[in-house]
C-alpha cells in the first residue's frame, strides 16, 4: 500500500527508530508498503520513519530489486567526499554534505538472517542518508553553522528542533586510531631487519619493537573511551554508533595481534 511521506514540519523525523525484534508478517507488510511508496515517488531508498513507522528498516533499490536492510549498522568506513544532497523531508532545500565514500554494513533481512555488505560511491551515500533518519537526523545536521542558520531562516517555521549538536566532520577519537596504526606501521617496517642486519642490531630493534608495542593497546583504549564520549555527545551521527566503535576497535585488535606475531615470531633474534 502506498503511504504518505513524512514532510516538514512534522516533528516525528526527530524520533529515533527502535530495533526490529519480531520478524513476522507485520514486518513484511512494512517492507511492502515502503516498496510501493518508493515506486510511486520514484525513490532509490527509503527509511521506515518517513512513512510513520518508528523501526530501523531501510529499503534500497538495487537494479530491479528492493532490498530491506533491517537493524543496520556501519562497522567500517573509508574516504570522505563532498556532494550536494537533497532531502525527502525538507523539500526544495539542498546543501553540500561530507560523507564516507565506502562503508561496510551489517544488517538483517526480513527473516532475521544476518548479512554484511560493502557499499561504495553513490550507494554508500544514499544508504548513509537513510541511516541518518533512523537516528533522528537529517542532512541538515551535517552542514556548518552558517548554512544551518540560512536553512533555518529560509524555512517557514525554522528547523525542526533536535536533541543535540551537528555531526562534526572530524572526530578526535580518530587521532587515537591513526596513532595506533602509525605505530604498528613503523613496527611492520622493522620486519625487514632480519634480512640484512647483524644479530646485535636485530636484538636492538627487537627491544625497541617490544616497547613500541606497549603504545598500541594504550592508544586503542584511548580510542574506545573517547569514542564512548563522542557517541553520547553526537547521538544522531551514524559514525557514533556503538556497533561501529566496537567494530573499529576489534579491527585494530586483530591488526595488533598480527603485528605481535611478527615481532615475537620473526624479528626476535
Amino acid at each position: 500500500m502506498i503511504k504518505n511521506l513524512l514532510k516538514y514540519p512534522d516533528p516525528m523525523v526527530r524520533h529515533i527508530s527502535a530495533n526490529v525484534r519480531f520478524f513476522n508478517d507485520e514486518l513484511v507488510q512494512w517492507i511492502t508498503d515502503m516498496t510501493d511508496t518508493m515506486k510511486e515517488h520514484n525513490l532509490d531508498a527509503l527509511s521506515a520513519i518517513l512513512i510513520g513507522i518508528q523501526y530501523s528498516v531501510i529499503v534500497m533499490k538495487e537494479g530491479d530489486t528492493y532490498t530491506p536492510y533491517i537493524n543496520a549498522r556501519l562497522i567500517k568506513h573509508a574516504g570522505m567526499s563532498t556532494k550536494t544532497e537533497r532531502s525527502i523531508y525538507y523539500e526544495g532545500i539542498s546543501a553540500d554534505v561530507d560523507r564516507y565514500e565506502t562503508v561496510t554494513v551489517i544488517y538483517e533481512d526480513e527473516h532475521g538472517n544476518p548479512h554484511h555488505r560493502d557499499l561504495e560511491g553513490e550507494r554508500a551515500r544514499v544508504f548513509q542518508q537513510q541511516l541518518d533518519y533512523c537516528f533522528g537526523s537529517t542532512f541538515v545536521d551535517r552542514v556548518d553553522k552558517e548554512m544551518k542558520q540560512r536553512i533555518h531562516d529560509y524555512l517557514e517555521f525554522g528547523l525542526v528542533k533536535d536533541g543535540g549538536g551537528s555531526c562534526p566532520v572530524i572526530f578526535y577519537r580518530d587521532y587515537f586510531r591513526r596513532g595506533a596504526r602509525y605505530v604498528m606501521g613503523l613496527i611492520v617496517a622493522t620486519f625487514a631487519v632480519p634480512f640484512f642486519a647483524s644479530e646485535s642490531v636485530r636484538a636492538l630493534v627487537y627491544s625497541i619493537d617490544k616497547y613500541a608495542l606497549i603504545l598500541v593497546p594504550l592508544l586503542m583504549i584511548g580510542y574506545f573511551l573517547y569514542a564512548q564520549y563522542e557517541s553520547r555527545k553526537y547521538k544522531q551521527c551514524t559514525s557514533c554508533q556503538t556497533g561501529n566503535i566496537i567494530g573499529t576497535t576489534a579491527i585494530l585488535g586483530g591488526q595488533f595481534l598480527i603485528v605481535c606475531a611478527g615481532v615475537f615470531g620473526w624479528v626476535a633474534p
